[in-house]
C-alpha cells in the first residue's frame, strides 16, 4: 500500500473530505487526497485514528435509535425551487407531511401551490367543495389539518418518490372528514422500522471493528490464523510457538487481534512503538498472557550433514566385518595419558610435546595379540575442553587414567562427564602406583562420588592399576580392552564409500593443509572426492601413524591426509561422494543455509544493554588477532582468553584461524590497534618486516598456559591503579605564624604516629574535613624534615590552602597502590 492520503482513507473506511476533516484535528493539516504521508503522520494517524472512529462508531448508534422514533421527510432542493417556498421550513416540512399520509388515497395527483398564511397553499379548481370562489382554503380544512398535523407528527415518514406530489380535493375531503377513524395498516412504516431495527442489530455486531467494508471476511480470515497458530489447551486458553523475537504486527496476527491493541498497551507502559518494532521475549509473553495465550519458543533441529544431503547409506547385515576398537585416553593434566600411550607404542612421544603437555588430539595404531586398537590421546590441559569433548565423541571405549597419588581433579571429573555424555564405556586406570605416597584405594573411593563403582566393590566399572613409566599391567589393560570391545560387537561396512572424521586439521607452510582423520566406514582411497562441512577437495596423499604413504585405509583406522580447499572443522564428518559436480552442489547449499543461520542467530540490541554499555566507560578492551598451527589449538586458545575477561577489561578477539602470520594479519591489527598471538607458528619475511614498520606487536608461544599468563599480566597494565590509605599519624595545631610572600604556617606537635614529607594531609576543624592535599613544606627548627616523629614539634606550610586555625587537627596518611 501506498503512502498517500486516499489510501489510509480506504483503509479507515472513510471518505477523503471526513480523513482529511479527521487529519487536520490531529494535527495534520493541509492535506490533499494525493499527498504522501511521512512515517511520523503514518505513526499518529495509527495510534489515533482507531480511536476516533470508535468514537464515531457510538455517536452513529445513538443516533439511529433517535431517528427511529422521528425521522421528518426533509425538503429537497429540486422540490423547494419548483414550488417556490418563502423559507419557512419548519412549515414546509408539514405539509411535505401532511402530503406523505394522505396521497395513499388519491389517484390522480396534481402540483401544488401556495398557502396563505405561514405555509404554502395548493392552487385547486373552483368546483371544489374544500374551497372558497376565491381560490382559498377555508378554515375548517385548515383546522382539520392542523390538528390532524399535531396528533401525528411525531410518526415517521418515508419519502418514496423524487418528487412530492399533491393530492386532489377529494382526496383532501376524505383526509378532514375521517376524524378519528382507525387508522389503516401502514405496510411501508412496517417495512421502514423492521429494516431501521435490522440495521441497529448489525450495528452493535459490528462495533468492535471500525471498517466498514468487507469486515466479516477481515475477521474470518484471522480467526483461520488463530486456529492454526494457537494450539487450544481447552475453551480459555491455548499455546503459541514461534521462533524467537516478534515484530507488534507478526504477533497482532499469530494472536488474531489489531497491531493498535498492543502499540496502545505498551503507551500506557511509556513505551512508545510502531508497528515494526521488534518485540522481546517477555514483552511477548506480557501480550499473551492478557488473551490466556502461552508463550513457547521453538527451536529448530537440524538434520544432520549425513542425513541432510542423503550421504548415509544403511549396511546389509551380511556386508559388515570386525573392526578395531577406538579407544580414547582420558584424564587430567600430568596424570600421565601420552606416558602410557608411549609405553603402547614403544616410541618417545611426550619427548616431542611443548612443555611436557599433550597440546593436540593424536590418533595411534597398535597391535596386541594379532588384534588392532586405536588410540586417542586427548590434552589433559583445562583449555582443551573442546578437543575431549570431541574425542568422547568419536571413540568406542573410553580409558580414564587416574594418578594413584594425586587422586580425582577437575579435569576427571569433565571427562567422566564427556564420557557418560557420549554413552561411552569406561575403563578406569590407575597410574604411578609405584610412586611413593601413591593411594589406589583413595582414587576408588573418589571416583564412586561420580557414580563410577568399580567391579571388586560391586560395581560394573572396570578398573586396572598400572604403571606406564615402569610397564607394570599393561598386559591386563589391554586385555580389559579387547574383552570390553568384544561385547560391544563393533562391525564395519569396508566395501561402501568412505565415511570418515577429522580429528585435526592444520596448515603447513611446505605442504598445505593436512587433517589426521578416522576411517568410520568404507575404505578411504587416493583420488577420492570427499565434502566435508562448508569445504571439499580430492585426496591426494596418505600417510599412516607410523610415517608411512598408504593408498588406502580402511575402518578404525587413523591417517594424515592432504587435498582439502579449506581447512576443515575439526569434528567435522567426510563423506566420499561420486563426482566433483556432487560436491560442488552439497558444498554451494551448506555455505548458503550457513549464512542465513549466521543472520537469523544475530542478537538484537536492546535499549537495557545499549544504554549500559555507554554508562559503562570504566570498562576497556584488549584486541587480540590469534594464529595458531591447528585448528584444536585455535579453540582452545579461544576458550582460554575469553575466560580471562571480566567486568573491567574484556578480551576482543578480532579474528582467530589456523595458518602462519600473514601481512595480512599486520595490517588488520594496525587498523584495529591489537596485538598478534602466534601459536606454534612464526610470521613471514614480508609479515615481520611490516610488524617492525607499523610496531605491531607479535607474542609467539609453545605452550598454552605462558599465553594465559602474559595476557593476564597484559589486562592488569590496562587497569587504572587502586590505592588504599595508610594511616601515618596525627597532629595538633598549636599556633598559627603570619609571614609575608609565604601565607600561614602551622606551629603542630605530632601526638600519634608520624609525618613525613611526603604524607598527604587533612585537616579536620570540629570533627569536619575542610581540607585534603599536600604538604608544601615540612620544617623543624626553620631546617627542611624529611620525618617528624610523635612527641615533637614542626612547622608545616600547605598546598593550595592558607586557612588554618589554632586547635585544628591534621592528620598523616599516604596512599599505596593496591597489587592486583
Amino acid at each position: 500500500m501506498s503512502n498517500r492520503v486516499y489510501d489510509y482513507a480506504k483503509k479507515f473506511a472513510q471518505d477523503t473530505t471526513t480523513f482529511i476533516k479527521n487529519l487536520t484535528n490531529m494535527g495534520i493539516k493541509n492535506k490533499t487526497a494525493l499527498n504522501k504521508l511521512d512515517e511520523k503522520e503514518i505513526e499518529l494517524i495509527e495510534e489515533n485514528m482507531p480511536k476516533i472512529l470508535e468514537e464515531q462508531v457510538k455517536k452513529d448508534s445513538k443516533t439511529i435509535v433517535v431517528q427511529e422514533k422521528k425521522i421528518f421527510a426533509t425538503p429537497k432542493r429540486k422540490e423547494k425551487n419548483r414550488n417556490n417556498n418563502g423559507g419557512n421550513s419548519r412549515e414546509y416540512h408539514k405539509w411535505n407531511t401532511y402530503k406523505e399520509r394522505n396521497t395513499k388515497d388519491s389517484n390522480d395527483n396534481k402540483r401544488g401551490a401556495k398557502l396563505n398564511n405561514n405555509f404554502n397553499k395548493p392552487k385547486f379548481n373552483d368546483n371544489n367543495n374544500n374551497n372558497n370562489k376565491d381560490g382559498r382554503v377555508r378554515k375548517d380544512f385548515n383546522k382539520d389539518f392542523n390538528k390532524d398535523f399535531n396528533n401525528n407528527k411525531r410518526k415517521p415518514v418515508e419519502n418514496t418518490k423524487s418528487e412530492v406530489e399533491m393530492p386532489e380535493i377529494e382526496t383532501l375531503t376524505k383526509a378532514s372528514k375521517s376524524g378519528k377513524q382507525k387508522p389503516k395498516f401502514d405496510k411501508k412504516k412496517y417495512e421502514y422500522e423492521k429494516k431501521a431495527k435490522e440495521e441497529e442489530r448489525k450495528l452493535k455486531e459490528l462495533r468492535t471493528d471500525f471498517r466498514k467494508d468487507n469486515t466479516k471476511k477481515k475477521i474470518k480470515k484471522k480467526e483461520k490464523v488463530v486456529k492454526s497458530e494457537v494450539i487450544k489447551l481447552d475453551d480459555t486458553s491455548g499455546v503459541l510457538k514461534i521462533k524467537g523475537e516478534l515484530t507488534v504486527k507478526e504477533l497482532a496476527d499469530k494472536l488474531g487481534i489489531t497491531s493498535a491493541s498492543i502499540v496502545s498497551k505498551f503507551f500506557m507502559q511509556g513505551k512508545v512503538l510502531t508497528t515494526n518494532a521488534i518485540l522481546s521475549m517477555s514483552e511477548i509473553e506480557e501480550i499473551a498472557l492478557d488473551y490466556n495465550v502461552l508463550i513457547e519458543e521453538e527451536t529448530e533441529v537440524e538434520l544432520p550433514y549425513g542425513e541432510k544431503y542423503e550421504l548415509e547409506i544403511v549396511d546389509k547385515p551380511n556386508e559388515l566385518v570386525p573392526r578395531a576398537p577406538v579407544i580414547t585416553i582420558m584424564g587430567h593434566v600430568d596424570h600421565g595419558k601420552t606416558s602410557l600411550l608411549d609405553a603402547l607404542r614403544h616410541t618417545n612421544v611426550i619427548a616431542n610435546e611443548a612443555g611436557g603437555i599433550t597440546q593436540s588430539i593424536g590418533a595411534y595404531q597398535v597391535t596386541w595379540k594379532g588384534q588392532k586398537i586405536t588410540f586417542i590421546d586427548t590434552p589433559g590441559h583445562e583449555a582443551f575442553t573442546e578437543m575431549r569433548a570431541r574425542g568422547a565423541n568419536i571413540t568406542d571405549i573410553s580409558i580414564l587414567i587416574v594418578a594413584a597419588d594425586d587422586g580425582v581433579k577437575p579435569q576427571t571429573i569433565e571427562a567422566i562427564s564427556h564420557a557418560k555424555e557420549a554413552n561411552v564405556p569406561i575403563i578406569v586406570a590407575i597410574n604411578k602406583i609405584d610412586k611413593p605416597g601413591a593411594n589406589p584405594m583413595r582414587v576408588k573411593q573418589e571416583l564412586m562420588e561420580y557414580g563410577l563403582v568399580t567391579q571388586e566393590w560391586g560395581g560394573d566399572t572396570e578398573c586396572v592399576e598400572i604403571s606406564a613409566k615402569q610397564k607394570i599391567n599393561l598386559d591386563s589393560l589391554l586385555e580389559t580392552i579387547l574383552i570390553t570391545a568384544e561385547l560391544l560387537e563393533l562391525k564395519a561396512n569396508p566395501k561402501k564409500r568412505a565415511k570418515a572424521v577429522v580429528v585435526e586439521s592444520k596448515l603447513d607452510p611446505q605442504v598445505g593443509i593436512i587433517a589426521d582423520v578416522l576411517v568410520q566406514e568404507g575404505t578411504l582411497k587416493i583420488g577420492d572426492i570427499f565434502v566435508v562441512g562448508g569445504t571439499f577437495g580430492r585426496i591426494r596423499s596418505m600417510i599412516d601413524d607410523k610415517g608411512n604413504k598408504i593408498t588406502k585405509a580402511i575402518p578404525s583406522m587413523p591417517v594424515e591426509i592432504t587435498g582439502f580447499n579449506d581447512i576443515p572443522e575439526a569434528g567435522g564428518m567426510i563423506y566420499c561422494v561420486k563426482n566433483d559436480k556432487q560436491a560442488r552442489k552439497i558444498v554451494d547449499d551448506y555455505n548458503a543455509n550457513r549464512k542465513l543461520n549466521d543472520i537469523d542467530a544475530k542478537k538484537h540490541i536492546s535499549l537495557e544493554s545499549l544504554s549500559k554499555e555507554l554508562e559503562d566507560e570504566q570498562l576497556k578492551e584488549l584486541k587480540c588477532i590469534i594464529r595458531a598451527d591447528s585448528r584444536g589449538s585455535v579453540e582452545a586458545l579461544k576458550e582460554s582468553l575469553n575466560k580471562l575477561s571480566n567486568d573491567k577489561v574484556a578480551i576482543n578477539i578480532i579474528q582467530a584461524t589456523a595458518g602462519a602470520i600473514t601481512e595480512g594479519d599486520i595490517k588488520l591489527a594496525e587498523a584495529s590497534n591489537a596485538i598478534i598471538i602466534g601459536f606454534g607458528v612464526r610470521p613471514t619475511n614480508t609479515a615481520r618486516s611490516e610488524a617492525e614498520k607499523t610496531g605491531v606487536e607479535i607474542r609467539n608461544y609453545n605452550v598454552i598456559y605462558h599465553v594465559t599468563e602474559d595476557i593476564e599480566k597484559a589486562m592488569k597494565g590496562m587497569l587504572d591503579p587502586e590505592y588504599r590509605e595508610v594511616y601515618h599519624g596525627r597532629l595538633e595545631v598549636l599556633k598559627v605564624f603570619k609571614i609575608s610572600n609565604v601565607g600561614n604556617i602551622a606551629g603542630c606537635m605530632v601526638v600519634d604516629g608520624k609525618i613525613t614529607n611526603h604524607s598527604k594531609i587533612r585537616v579536620l576543624r570540629n570533627g569536619i574535613i575542610i581540607f585534603d592535599g599536600d604538604i608544601l613544606a615540612l620544617k623543624r627548627h626553620k631546617d627542611d624534615a624529611k620525618e617528624v616523629n610523635m612527641g615533637q614539634e614542626c612547622g608545616i606550610s600547605l598546598k593550595d590552602f592558607n586557612d588554618i586555625k589554632e586547635n585544628d587537627i591534621l592528620e598523616a596518611y599516604i596512599k599505596e597502590e593496591i597489587e592486583r
